[in-house]
């Protein structure tokens, strides 16, 4: 019997979901003694109990003030190039794949208690728009590692879309999720004629900004020059930053807490060293402030103008829009939609809490659910960054952004006298850019990885011909071809997969 479980992987928390091959969907609650929903802080601990390490995930973890034993945020520190944490119970650094490995392997075994040994599991990863592939290969990595049955990883909010119970007959819906590291948008088109369902990624795009950056916005523009005295008071005894990490937690919660439950201000107190009480309030107003201080509305309005135009559609033809991720339950993001779109496509007072959180992880489950269940459905997401290769000085692109992920290029020529003499080695670029003018050594361009050719194989003196195609799940196929003067077509040489990160 075959169950599919979906992961929402989150900068915040985590959550999970199963769909049987029956098509029941629930939720999967990740550890019994976590209270308050099905979701859990997305936050390591190393504890050492009696000499023994013992590692825990969740709430416990999150509240400990042992900051020199725990991780948290882990999920935009992949992005940091040689990440580290030296933890003190383990007397050694750990680096993002191992911090990776030992929350999927505490979260697996909380999933794995609650089923049959005889149900056959396959599982869905998801991971932010604006990662890249080597990026989302590292979670797949050290999720299989673990034993985790990963078959796909896909970006949340192209999941989220599969969280829908039913589809209409044709709908042109965008995905807002907003979530505590991004911001990650997909446009699809549903269509649902004759009992064939075709769901289509039209285009996806993101935004390296979230709940998180907000937090750390009020503590630098609203607490430092509110409560300058306290803070300085609590951080001056704070050699181990455990006053800064419950400060931190106390925005996050103050801040949830206002728009989850409509109050116009909270407050709650952090304890000194001495046993004092020193409490802070946060109101509406303040939180509402910070990112219209920051420029975000305008952030969010360009990234919206840039994804209907690489979709090539106008707003109008947009028939719903959907909001997931906690940070969308503000207000103040919810009137950008609603102003953007119109109140007749996006309602800004309508929306269920429960559903903002878990609906990336149940829709993750049903995406392969009904990959696997549905003769009549076909699938297509887009791959949302450009690949190429480095040419001179100078990002050459090849595939464009936003091309279905099954694209395959026309015949592009390889010169041979640019490639390494030793091990003709093509290195594999990628960019969320837009730019068409990108120097190399750009941030924007990130590498992905390379092939060796074998080049006892060639006789080509000059160049040499190839395609590449991107695959669903990450991986991009090349094919090398020669133009022999005794043939009309190229020749297939090799066909090589590039290995990601390496």
């Amino acid at each position: 019997m075959k169950s599919y479980i979906g992961i929402d992987f989150g900068a915040c928390n985590i959550k999970a979901a199963k769909i049987s091959s029956t098509g029941k969907l629930q939720k999967i609650k990740l550890n019994k003694q976590q209270d308050g929903g099905n979701f859990i802080p997305n936050v390591i601990l190393y504890d050492k109990v009696r000499d023994n390490i013992e590692i825990k995930i969740g709430k416990g973890a999150k509240n400990s003030l042992d900051v020199e034993n725990k991780v948290w945020q882990i999920k935009p520190k992949l992005s940091q190039k040689n990440w580290t944490k030296f933890i003190k119970n383990l007397g050694r650094e750990v680096d993002a794949a191992q911090v990776l490995k030992d929350i999927f392997n505490r979260i697996w075994q909380e999933i794995t208690i609650k089923f049959s040994k005889d149900e056959e599991l396959n599982v869905t990863i998801t991971a932010p728009v604006s990662f890249s592939e080597v990026q989302k290969n590292l979670i797949k990595q050290a999720a299989l590692e673990v034993g985790i049955p990963v078959k796909a990883v896909i970006s949340e909010p192209f999941a989220a879309i599969f969280s829908a119970e039913d589809f209409d007959d044709e709908q042109c819906i965008l995905v807002f999720d907003f979530g505590g590291s991004t911001l990650d948008l997909s446009l699809c088109r549903i269509e649902n004629f004759d009992d064939e369902l075709n769901i289509t990624e039209l285009a996806a795009a993101g935004l390296k900004f979230g709940g998180i950056d907000i937090d750390n916005a009020l503590y630098e523009n609203i607490f430092l020059k509110k409560y300058s005295d306290e803070i300085k008071e609590l951080l001056s005894e704070d050699t181990l930053g455990k006053h800064k990490v419950e400060l931190m937690n106390l925005i996050e919660v103050l801040k949830e807490d206002i728009f989850l439950n409509e109050e116009e201000e909270l407050s709650n107190s952090i304890s000194d060293n001495r046993g004092n009480l020193h409490e802070f309030t946060l109101t509406r107003d303040e939180i509402i402030s910070v990112p219209e201080k920051i420029g975000v509305k305008e952030k969010i309005i360009a990234l919206l103008d840039e994804l209907l135009d690489d979709a090539q559609i106008d707003k109008n033809e947009v028939t719903q829009v959907k909001t997931f991720g906690g940070t969308s339950s503000i207000d103040y993001f919810r009137e950008i939609l609603s102003d953007y779109f119109g109140d007749e496509i996006f309602d800004k007072d309508d929306f269920d809490a429960e559903e903002i959180y878990m609906a990336v992880a149940q829709g993750a489950a049903k995406y392969l659910h009904m990959n696997d269940a549905e003769s009549d459905i076909t699938i297509k997401n887009t791959i949302p960054y450009s690949i190429g290769l480095i040419s001179g000085n100078k990002f050459n692109r090849l595939i464009k952004r936003n091309e279905l992920s099954g694209f395959i290029t026309p015949f592009k020529p390889l010169i041979i006298s640019e490639l390494d003499k030793n091990n003709w080695r093509v290195a594999v670029w990628q960019t969320f850019s837009n730019e068409f003018d990108l120097q190399a050594d750009s941030d924007e361009v990130i590498f992905v990885g390379d092939v060796e050719l074998d080049k006892k194989l060639y006789t080509a003196k000059d160049a040499i011909l190839f395609k590449m195609q991107p695959s669903g799940t990450g991986e991009i196929f090349m094919s090398f071809f020669e133009q022999t003067a005794d043939s009309d077509a190229p020749k297939l040489v090799e066909k090589k997969i590039v290995k990601l990160g390496g």
